[in-house]
């Protein structure tokens, strides 16, 4: 899968791929609104999930390549994990916003290079929800 975008298709891209995984997260979190006993997100510490958060991120801030058969399948495995985890809406939020300020503290620039180790993690991962 190639990561390389021309600069005239890039900031469309870009935006079809933050509306996709957006709807995909909206979709998460009105699925869950309906459960109760919230955790704290603090004590959420899902590896699985943090990584579904960190490839929707990397879509919507680096510009990946993200189709919309992949994002439907990145929110439908947030939804699995934030009801195991019986997280409420506001503590899915602070997670995604707390994994979103980690990811800016390692470096927007190095997470999106094309060519850098998150890059190639991102589309071996992102394959694993067909194309």
């Amino acid at each position: 899968m190639s990561l390389a975008l021309t600069p005239p298709r890039r900031p469309l891209r870009r935006a079809v791929a933050a509306v996709l995984v957006a709807l995909a997260a909206i979709s998460a979190i009105a699925t869950i609104s309906a459960i109760a006993g919230p955790a704290r997100a603090a004590e959420a510490n899902d590896p699985d999930l943090t990584l579904l958060y960190r490839l929707a991120l990397s879509a919507e801030m680096c510009g990946f390549t993200v189709s919309p058969k992949q994002a439907e399948g990145i929110g439908k495995d947030m939804d699995r994990h934030i009801r195991r985890l019986n997280l409420s809406d506001d503590d899915a939020d602070a997670l995604y916003k707390k994994i979103e300020a980690d990811m800016a503290a390692e470096d927007w620039d190095k997470l999106c290079a094309k060519s850098g180790a998150w890059a190639k993690t991102y589309a071996e991962q992102i394959r694993k929800f067909g194309k």
